[in-house]
């Protein structure tokens, strides 16, 4: 394991048994960029964090690289899968893994700059009604050059009522990468975590703005990497993403913009924090937003992708080739 010596440094053995942040690294192949990942934890200037992978049976290196650094490094620990059971329980099982009173999923080819925990971690201590903060992302090409930047939905979601917030998560277009912030542990607690349908992010995201503040670090923290293997270029039709998330093959039927639509209603009817006027503020939210970003068209796009096998990877394509990809989402061309 020469290459991970070289990138991380010098092997030292003792784990840390209760640390302030877990970084959860949900992984299913990630051989090629997981050393990159798991070392811009451990080079970042915060030291009381553990890193936890949790491998989703691959069949690559992947076992071999982390089982090496876990051995090595005293903030890693590595857990395992034996069965594929779908990348949505995986990240909740990484989550429910960790101890540290913060918590950010880390996926296996990106990777955070060494003031990213510390930044965040301050802004957390400093504002305990704040829930989750994240900062300006990198997009950086398959070698890691940068090649773009962008501000999260955290940018324009910072308001004092939990309604307000909960309207820019649901109304405005955005690319959820502030799902890979830091959160309160607490926080997410009895929450969605990472639910097993497309747009899940969504729907954490918009539970999180009702429990707590949300803040953004103008600076960028963290590094995305747009390649040909991210999950969001190679699982474009309902059907490939439902086995992403799942693992399950079986169902044949799944409309997943209705399903976003009726958590975002279950979380509005079954917070307990909301007042009586903001839990009907959020349900007016929630009548505007089939008149948004496309959403109406969205279900009829996904109801006939059960149908016509790849008909919403048609749609998608048309619709960027005739409008502009919104602020944070990248056509090939764009990210190539």
């Amino acid at each position: 394991m020469r290459l991970c010596d070289e990138y991380l440094g010098e092997p030292t053995i003792t784990r840390d048994a209760s640390p302030a942040a877990t970084v959860g690294v949900p992984v299913c192949n990630g051989e090629n960029y997981l050393v990159e990942a798991i070392g811009s934890a451990l080079r970042g200037t915060v030291d009381d964090l553990e890193v936890l992978v949790c491998d989703n049976a691959s069949t690559d290196r992947t076992a071999e690289i982390v089982r090496y650094l876990a051995a090595s490094y005293r903030r890693v620990a590595y857990l395992r899968n034996e069965t594929n059971i779908g990348a949505a329980r995986n990240y909740n099982r990484v989550w429910a893994e960790g101890c540290g009173r913060y918590f950010k999923w880390l996926t296996h080819d990106d990777r955070m700059k060494p003031e990213y925990l510390k930044r965040t971690t301050k802004v957390l201590d400093d504002s305990p009604k704040v829930v989750l903060c994240n900062s300006r992302v990198d997009y950086i090409h398959a070698a890691g050059a940068v090649f773009d930047q962008h501000d999260g939905i955290l940018a324009v979601a910072d308001y004092a009522r939990p309604s307000d917030r909960f309207a820019a998560i649901v109304l405005k277009s955005h690319s959820c990468v502030d799902l890979f912030g830091l959160v309160r542990r607490d926080a997410m607690e009895n929450s969605l975590l990472h639910g097993t349908f497309h747009g899940a992010d969504r729907a954490f995201l918009a539970q999180m703005a009702l429990r707590g503040g949300l803040a953004h670090l103008q600076e960028p923290l963290v590094e995305l990497r747009e390649n040909p293997k991210r999950h969001t270029r190679q699982y474009i039709s309902v059907q490939a993403r439902y086995t992403w998330h799942d693992g399950d093959q079986g169902r044949r039927f799944e409309v997943p913009s209705l399903i976003l639509y009726r958590k975002y209603q279950a979380i509005v009817a079954q917070e307990e924090s909301l007042t009586a006027d903001e839990r009907s503020r959020c349900n007016r939210v929630l009548k505007q937003c089939w008149f948004v970003n496309w959403n109406s068209l969205r279900v009829a796009v996904d109801g006939v992708s059960n149908v016509i096998l790849g008909f919403s990877t048609f749609a998608e394509n048309a619709k960027g080739r005739l409008f502009e990809a919104a602020s944070g989402h990248f056509t090939k061309r764009r990210a190539s």
